[in-house]
């Protein structure tokens, strides 16, 4: 049981210094690459948020262990396409 918590620890930590490509993860790098050329204003970030989420909602439950969803960061998305414009 240890072994799990200092895991979880360390992935937590993993995530307040991480970054990737200029992101700040490589999750959000990921949004950016497959969708971030569609983009004209913040609300077409909201709105690939959506979508996302509603996909994942649609997939099964095993699946959804391996998706980190929640890593994303959609503020940073938005701020980059109001720097860009």
């Amino acid at each position: 049981m240890d072994s799990v918590f200092f895991y979880a620890i360390n992935y937590e930590d993993r995530d307040m210094c991480e970054s990737y490509n200029g992101w700040r993860n490589q999750e959000t790098w990921l949004v950016n690459l497959w969708f971030g050329d569609q983009w004209e204003t913040a609300a077409d970030v909201q709105a690939t948020r959506e979508h996302i989420e509603e996909v994942i909602d649609g997939l099964p439950y095993w699946v959804k262990d391996f998706i980190y969803s929640d890593r994303i960061d959609w503020e940073e998305l938005k701020g980059h396409v109001d720097a860009i414009l």
